[in-house]
């Protein structure tokens, strides 16, 4: 009997040990978003993280939204998202995941689901996306300005989640309902009080 508690005992402090890693903050995530190719700041952009509840099931993970933070970039093009402690009150249950950003500036290429460590990356590196080229750099993300109306249409991203988190991302709906604007899109994502 002494036996069965103690293993119940170690099984539920590894279980407590393993969710521990989830509960460190992370963060803070600073740097800077410039043109690619005049190299100059791009004040007003939004940067957008999103942490996930992943419920852990038989049939493998569901995940809905937990925590959305935003920021905008000065006038030198810099952003500091603080630091950030998800707490989860239910590690047997679920885990927390992310944070995964979104980099949106109406007229340049937006960036999704890009895991951004404090430095963005260790080293320089050129990705393609939709035939356009942005780079990262340790500090510095590049992105290119769009052209043409097509271009800026095949970019556009939507806001995240469902309604009831678009209170959380007003910059970024706002910056949405601009680029739609600027398009001659019409409707506009409505932001609950």
């Amino acid at each position: 009997m002494q036996g069965k508690i103690l293993t119940v005992v170690i099984l539920v402090l590894l279980l407590l040990l393993n969710n521990i890693a989830s509960a460190l903050p992370s963060g803070p995530w600073k740097g800077r978003i410039i043109d690619i190719e005049t190299k100059e700041p791009l004040e007003g952009a939004v940067v957008v993280a999103v942490w996930e509840r992943v419920w852990k099931t038989p049939a493998g993970g569901v995940a809905d939204f937990y925590e959305i933070k935003e920021v905008l970039t000065n006038q030198e093009g810099n952003y500091e998202m603080p630091s950030y402690t998800p707490i989860n009150l239910l590690p047997i249950l679920s885990y927390i995941r992310g944070p995964e950003f979104t980099i949106f500036k109406p007229g340049y290429l937006s960036l999704s689901g890009r895991h951004l460590d404090e430095n963005v990356i260790d080293n320089s590196a050129e990705f393609k996306r939709d035939e356009k080229l942005y780079r990262l750099a340790p500090g510095i993300i590049e992105l290119p300005k769009l052209k043409t109306r097509e271009e800026r249409l095949m970019a556009m991203p939507g806001p995240i989640g469902e309604d009831s988190g678009y209170k959380k991302q007003k910059l970024f709906i706002q910056l949405l309902n601009e680029e739609n604007k600027n398009l001659g899109l019409k409707g506009e994502y409505k932001i609950e009080k």
